[in-house]
């Protein structure tokens, strides 16, 4: 059984605020970490970093990348996929969708959720996705929430200061999040989605008001 990772609001709040003072007093703010380079420009559908941040029992897993500019959304740069290990999951969780065989060997993994942010590296909304995405076993709602409040992006891989400022949004929306996987489901149980089907990419979403958030 894992051991709770519980953060109470107050504390998700100052892991993220001190965490984006830090990068901002560093002169190294988000972005520049995440990329690599202090310009804020990004080589599209590139993993950022490579290989992806792997951390923890769970293997909390993330990767930022971006899609070619006529196909963002408004305003957005791009987005943090966030994935945990499918090992992590209860021995009798029943997927909603596996994946197909590959020509290549797969990480085992399950998409929670994704975080979109602006030109600044502001975030901006959740949102997730069909299988074919991130290439995941997708699994329902009600395997994933039992890990939602167990996610810990930090260890040794990554940097550490992101790693610390993903973990603070996620522990701070963790309702929000739930709710859109949630959505996710209902939507492929009455839309009857299949899990390649291409037109069908982004299943639920959510913005984030962080002035709201914070307050």
């Amino acid at each position: 059984m894992l051991e709770p990772f519980l953060m109470t609001s107050d504390k998700a709040k100052s892991l993220f605020l001190q965490s984006t003072q830090a990068m901002f007093e560093s002169g190294h703010p988000l972005m520049a970490r995440v990329l690599g380079n202090d310009r804020g420009q990004a080589e599209s559908w590139r993993h950022y970093p490579d290989p992806d941040v792997v951390n923890g029992p769970l293997a909390a897993r993330w990767f930022y990348h971006c899609h070619p500019p006529e196909a963002r959304g408004n305003g957005e740069h791009g987005h943090f996929h966030l994935l945990v290990g499918k090992s992590a999951l209860a021995d009798d969780a029943e997927p909603l969708m596996s994946a197909p065989p590959a020509s290549e060997p797969q990480p085992d993994v399950v998409h929670i959720a994704a975080l979109a942010v602006d030109m600044n590296g502001v975030p901006a909304n959740w949102f997730t996705t069909n299988r074919w995405v991130t290439g995941e076993w997708l699994y329902p709602a009600k395997c994933i929430l039992p890990l939602v409040e167990h996610l810990d992006f930090r260890g040794p891989s990554g940097d550490p200061l992101v790693n610390d400022w993903l973990t603070g949004i996620f522990a701070l929306q963790t309702g929000a999040i739930s709710d859109i996987l949630s959505e996710r489901d209902e939507r492929i149980s009455t839309q009857a989605i299949q899990s390649e089907d291409r037109s069908s990419g982004v299943l639920s979403s959510v913005s984030i008001n962080l002035e709201r958030l914070l307050g």
